[in-house]
């Protein structure tokens, strides 16, 4: 079996994380100490997309919400491409997956910077969950 690519190697890292649960360490780890945020994410009754997020400590409230809205991921499909050289470059994905606010299609865009995410664009494009 070939090496995976950088992007490759980098995204399933992250995603191993986030379904551990370690979301202060994906961060730590994932994204740069002035990371940005932005996502078009629609499940939170209190705020309203889109929203910006800037920062690991504003990143990691932000994952930690989401994933108590969300609860346990189970993915359908994930379409994958990146230019990412291991230090600079992109990493774009889009997804489906089932969570607690039903099925949820969506998309995310990172900059890299010195091997970490530098600005992530959070694309949702499920409706908002009604209650």
């Amino acid at each position: 079996m070939a090496d995976k690519k950088p992007g490759q190697a980098f995204f399933d890292t992250h995603l191993e994380r986030i379904g551990a649960g370690e979301i202060d360490a994906m961060v730590d780890n994932d994204y740069t100490p002035d990371a940005v945020l932005i996502t078009f994410f629609n499940g939170f009754d209190d705020e309203e997309p889109p929203m910006t997020v800037r920062g690991r400590d504003g990143i990691k409230a932000f994952f930690h919400k989401y994933m108590s809205v969300i609860g346990t991921i189970e993915v359908k499909k994930i379409d994958f491409t990146e230019d990412f050289d291991g230090t600079e470059g992109s990493i774009f994905f889009q997804a489906e997956f089932t969570c607690a606010l039903g099925l949820m299609k969506v998309g995310d865009a990172w900059t890299m910077k010195d091997g970490k995410i530098a600005i992530h664009y959070g694309f949702w494009a499920s409706e908002k969950p009604q209650k």
